[in-house]
């Protein structure tokens, strides 16, 4: 048998354009490498008004050696088998490299160790003209002539990495040249590692990392937290270990959304753009070394419905694990494995009951009394409902009382047609979108005038004092009055 060399053609790195990183995830890509890199502080810069298109990434990590840099810049310079650090987020060896050139033909690193700087560069216009692997390497004036100024004063001193793309070809493509598209490109981007990296710029009590910064031209990004973990009317279940894999599920229960204070709405990050309303967003999040890696989905286990929108499911696995979860390059994917889904779809059945409890109740009394609501709700058979005035109720009942026999028969028939045209196709949209119903509340004077007409009716009724307050403060709508209670004390005299 004869065996000949078959090396990749230089046309490959073309080819690994399209491996299908966006933006966001490239970036992201880059930002592993920094926080593997032990870096505190980590910068993304893009040009302004009058600058030729670039991007930066700038960190204050460890810095490499000609050695390990060149290494860096090779195709899998690393086995994806290889044994890694607990906080080494790569995998592939390909992340720098792939990264970049989904974005740019130009990646130039450029890397401080102990005071000793080297640079790098991959151009593909220049490997297509050479027809040869030709990475250039930068001296120290080379390097200076190629950063932008802003990126050359973001650079640390005696130790740190620098990531500079160039000739934005595919963002040029799909944002637009204007520095107006640009920037929205940007905000989006922001937004992303926001999430991603969540628990490196505002790590969890009980998770074990180092704080870092993340800036974009300067702007720190914002803080967010899906589980809202500091918020006390979220219910949260205790971490549930799987088996011996070192992957453990922690569940949360969010807080019905006319609860959300706006400090939460904004740590969530809710609007009514499509993948950024509860329902959107429900399901596991998946954590590798506590970086995100995938999140809004159920992995098939439940479907998406309104009634498990707050619920939520922080899963953290090791990087050991990466096979067996088949993390794809972009690391944006993970697939759990058999015997740790089976796991999760029991865990994930009990959780969705919180959820459905907490849109049920929103937080108000329940009273099984048949009198205390306005509403009744009446269930026909195949699963249909309709709301009905209750005429049970005491002030409904005290105000149809006062009316002729016309006039009570006219009221019903009004009620009926408030009743049937009720617009529940309209709320459940807005539900979807998480809008907030203004919820009706009574103030003391409206409490006051309501309680005395009970208590003049409490004269046919019976009712003791004590009795007379315990049974009305729970009955709608005094029970929408924050001083209902006190009033109706004052009212009866107790």
């Amino acid at each position: 048998m004869r065996e000949r060399t078959c090396a990749p053609n230089p046309n490959l790195l073309e080819s690994m354009r399209s491996v299908g990183y966006d933006l966001n995830t490239a970036v992201a890509d880059i930002i592993d490498n920094s926080i593997a890199a032990n870096a505190t502080k980590i910068s993304i810069l893009y040009f302004g008004q009058g600058e030729e298109p670039y991007i930066a990434i700038v960190d204050n990590g460890n810095g490499m050696s000609e050695k390990t840099a060149f290494e860096a810049m090779q195709l899998a310079g690393n086995s994806p088998n290889k044994d890694r650090a607990s906080n080494d987020l790569g995998r592939f060896g390909l992340g720098l490299k792939t990264a970049s050139l989904s974005q740019a033909r130009s990646l130039l690193m450029t890397t401080l160790q102990n005071g000793a700087r080297t640079t790098l560069r991959w151009d593909l216009d220049a490997v297509a003209r050479a027809g040869e692997w030709t990475l250039e390497q930068l001296n120290e004036k080379e390097t200076l002539s190629a950063l932008p100024q802003r990126v050359h004063d973001a650079m640390p001193v005696s130790h740190g990495t620098c990531i500079l793309w160039r000739n934005l070809d595919k963002l040029e493509t799909l944002a637009g040249r204007s520095l107006r598209e640009i920037d929205k490109a940007m905000e989006e981007l922001t937004g992303y590692l926001a999430l991603v990296f969540h628990r490196f710029t505002h790590p969890y009590p009980d998770d074990n990392i180092r704080q870092i910064v993340i800036d974009v031209n300067g702007c720190t990004i914002p803080q967010r937290d899906p589980f809202l973990r500091d918020n006390p009317a979220v219910q949260t279940t205790g971490v549930q270990r799987i088996s011996t894999s070192g992957a453990t599920l922690r569940g949360y229960t969010l807080p019905y959304q006319n609860r959300l204070r706006d400090e939460d709405r904004q740590l969530l990050n809710l609007s009514e753009q499509r993948g950024k309303t509860l329902t959107d967003t429900q399901g596991f999040y998946v954590y590798r070394a506590y970086r995100l890696i995938t999140w809004g989905s159920w992995f098939r286990m439940l479907p998406k419905k309104q009634a498990t929108k707050l619920s939520r499911v922080q899963v953290d696995i090791p990087n050991s694990l990466d096979a067996e979860w088949t993390l794809d390059i972009k690391k944006s994917r993970a697939t759990p494995p058999k015997i740790v889904s089976e796991v999760m779809k029991r865990y994930v059945d009990r959780l969705a009951k919180p959820s459905r409890r907490a849109q049920q109740f929103r937080g108000r009394r329940k009273n099984d009394d048949p009198y205390a609501p306005v509403w009744d709700i009446v269930n026909d058979r195949d699963g249909v409902f309709r709301y009905e005035i209750n005429r049970s109720n005491p002030y409904i009942a005290s105000f149809l009382d006062a009316l002729t026999v016309e006039q009570q028969k006219t009221f019903m028939e009004m009620a009926k047609i408030l009743s049937a045209t009720i617009p529940y196709e309209d709320m459940q949209s807005r539900f979807a979108m998480d809008q907030r119903a203004d919820n009706f509340t009574l103030n003391d004077d409206q409490a006051r005038v309501f309680a005395k007409q009970m208590w003049t009716l409490n004269e046919h009724m019976g009712l003791t004092p004590e009795r007379f307050v315990e049974y009305f403060r729970n009955t709608e709508p005094m029970s929408l009055c924050r001083n209902g209670e006190m009033i109706l004390k004052e009212v009866s005299h107790v």
